[in-house]
């Protein structure tokens, strides 16, 4: 598409939004209005007739119909699916806030239109217009390095019935996803310039409020802490008038902004900003004579005829942040929408259309064939959260999962078990459990845990069960003979050792094997192309390759954790820029993985990495992959953009030279 060339629009919806978006594209210069699709076909034709564009009732054929993007502007619980259903058809999406109801929602439809190098963006107006950049001047000029403090609110009153989308909880209504949206981007986004960031995330949230007859949330405060340099106080509500503004506050500094929603969108385009230094008042006039609709439209027509699939205004990174923090802000407040739970989700059926490739990492173990590649089960935030992550792992081949009596203070053997009894699952899936951590690493506690994780999982038995931790102050005949009358009475196939010495692990074995009794046939140390300077957690244990080489020889599983040495090879620059999570602070890197062999090795990786065209999170994971056909390295993804990339591991197949010099140079 040329830099001249209309872009043509298709719109969803007929209602008010929809009607400001038709009218102000009239002003873009980059962009016009073709069709639009409704479900009400005597309203659709009454919009269409008055725009001068075409009518559809039909999805299909709208979205095949002569548009190269669509502006949704539905009510919340239909923003996932049309989007989804855009992006299926190749059509660039503009979607107004919220993206959708939940993070997993959002994630998905990232990573869908970053598959199909779709430009999406969440239609936020305030971040494109000038009145916003000369916040965050302000903002980045006089208030960093202070301890400063933000308020801002979004509150309406509004008579209507319960039927009505902002009272309805089926349409996910409430103050909190319809406008509280506002201040709490607002507030990411202030809070980030002071750091030297597009955006920054809160490290915690406080909130109260209030709840309509219907469920939803009629008003609601929240407290974010940002750092002991930062803090938000922000307000929503559908049923109480608010001051809708936003002031940030420091010693003898303060910016006030009246209309940091609209931006004199009401008033012929006019806005101000007062800011207070030491007393003296100034008054900084802002003056649209584009609009704040045209400005947003023209946004994001400007990127996709630039080919990018986000705005800088608007990134993939900043839509899904809010929507997490929006997710804990109504969760925290005690408001369940009906479409959150899994059996009403979308997500439930949702086809990721992923198509495996593993070559021959592929390994046929207890009778089941699996790609090498294990799902640690402690990173998920929620039932739906899990639901989605589980669920996308499977569709793309992954069978083997972890998980633990501690993990996720128990909830996440409750998010595995329901997710394979909901999808019948039992005989495809391979689960490893783990249990008797310290301070209960006592043989008398292997039993009990054992019991209540089956019973959390609604499982009758797993498929391996590993010692969490070693406490080298019982002797190794006891765990193993507990073990062994566990494994007996049916309720684990393989038992296997977490965190293990090579000469304990190795003395448990020779017992077992002279009393006739079954030795560990897995192991979960540390395996990563970094090596560990001292234990990430206390009570960590290696594996050398004196320890590989006796597993190897004696038929003996590797299931490494921290494969990836929790993210030391991540490239911060990676494209999609979205958090990795893997490596939770500095402090941890530089104390674990730093060393001149660790960084060397990453150097190369990196550099082996560009010639193989993969990331270097890729290739090193594709290290452990291929050292031994016994490895089976264990990930934990929190996001589909991790699940995929580790996927992707399982198709590079490295030579020995390769592995040498990633080792050695």
């Amino acid at each position: 598409m040329s830099e001249n060339q209309k872009l043509k629009w298709g719109v969803i919806a007929n209602g008010g939004i929809a009607n400001a978006f038709a009218h102000s594209i009239q002003h873009s210069e980059t962009s016009e209005l073709t069709a639009v699709y409704g479900r009400n076909e005597t309203k659709v034709k009454t919009f269409a007739e008055k725009h001068q564009i075409e009518a559809f009732v039909d999805l299909d054929k709208f979205l095949e119909s002569n548009i190269d993007s669509v502006y949704i502007a539905t009510p919340h619980d239909t923003h996932f699916l049309y989007s989804m259903a855009c992006i299926r058809k190749n059509l660039h999406v503009l979607c107004e806030k919220p993206l959708t109801l939940n993070s997993s929602e959002s994630m998905i439809l990232i990573n869908e239109a970053i598959k199909k190098k779709l430009f999406l963006m969440e239609a936020f107006m305030y971040r494109c217009h000038p009145q916003t950049f000369k916040i965050l001047e302000l903002v980045e000029k006089y208030f960093t390095g202070k301890r400063v403090t933000i308020k801002s609110s979004f509150g309406f009153t509004t008579d209507v019935s319960k039927e009505h989308r902002l009272r309805n909880p089926n349409l996910a209504g409430g103050a909190i996803l319809d406008v509280g949206c506002y201040p709490l981007s607002m507030a990411r986004l202030i809070s980030g310039k002071l750091n030297g960031m597009d955006f920054s995330d809160p490290i915690d949230i406080s909130v109260q409020g209030k709840l309509d007859e219907t469920g939803v949330d009629a008003s609601s405060t929240a407290v974010l802490s940002f750092s002991n340099e930062i803090s938000a106080e922000i307000k929503t509500a559908i049923h109480e008038e608010y001051e809708n503004n936003l002031i940030i506050e420091s010693d003898g500094l303060s910016l006030e902004v009246s209309d940091p929603w609209h931006c004199g969108q009401f008033s012929e385009g006019k806005s101000v900003i007062k800011f207070s230094n030491e007393g003296t008042e100034e008054i900084i006039k802002i003056n649209d004579e584009v609009g704040l609709f045209t400005r947003e439209i023209d946004e994001a027509a400007n990127c996709i005829k630039q080919g990018r699939l986000e705005s800088p205004q608007m990134t993939h990174k900043d839509s899904l942040g809010n929507m997490l923090w929006l997710e804990k802000w109504y969760t925290q407040l005690g408001v369940n929408f009906p479409n959150n739970e899994i059996k009403n989700s979308q997500i439930k059926t949702h086809n990721f259309g992923f198509n495996p490739n593993f070559n021959d990492k592929l390994l046929n173990i207890l009778g089941k064939s699996t790609p090498r590649i294990v799902f640690g089960c402690d990173n998920q935030s929620s039932d739906l959260h899990a639901f989605c992550m589980f669920e996308h792992f499977y569709q793309q081949g992954g069978r083997i999962f972890d998980t633990a009596f501690i993990y996720n203070n128990g909830l996440s053997d409750g998010f595995l078990g329901r997710w394979i009894n909901e999808q019948n699952l039992k005989d495809e899936i391979v689960i490893l459990g783990k249990g008797a951590h310290t301070p209960h690493c006592e043989p008398g506690y292997i039993r009990p845990q054992l019991e209540k994780s089956l019973e959390r999982m609604n499982l009758d038995h797993l498929d391996i069960y590993c010692l969490h931790r070693d406490n080298p102050e019982i002797p190794v005949d006891e765990f193993m003979d507990e073990l062994n009358e566990i494994k007996t009475s049916g309720l684990i196939s393989l038992i296997g050792a977490s965190n293990w010495t090579y000469d304990r692990f190795k003395k448990a074995n020779e017992y077992a094997r002279n009393c006739g009794k079954e030795g560990f046939k897995v192991l979960s140390n540390n395996f990563s192309l970094a090596e560990m300077n001292e234990p990430v957690w206390p009570g960590c244990v290696n594996c050398d390759d004196e320890y590989l080489d006796y597993l190897i020889a004696n038929e003996i599983f590797l299931f490494p954790w921290s494969s990836q040495a929790r993210g030391f090879f991540v490239e911060q620059d990676l494209f999609p820029k979205l958090t990795h999570g893997a490596n939770p602070t500095k402090e941890e890197e530089i104390r674990v993985w730093h060393s001149e062999s660790n960084l060397s090795r990453r150097e190369r990786c990196f550099e082996l990495a560009q010639q193989l065209n993969c990331t270097p999170i890729e290739l090193a994971l594709a290290y452990v992959i291929n050292r031994s056909d016994n490895i089976f390295p264990l990930i934990g993804p929190r996001n589909l953009f991790e699940s995929e990339s580790c996927m992707k591991a399982l198709t590079i197949n490295l030579t020995e030279s390769q592995i040498s010099y990633l080792l050695n140079g």
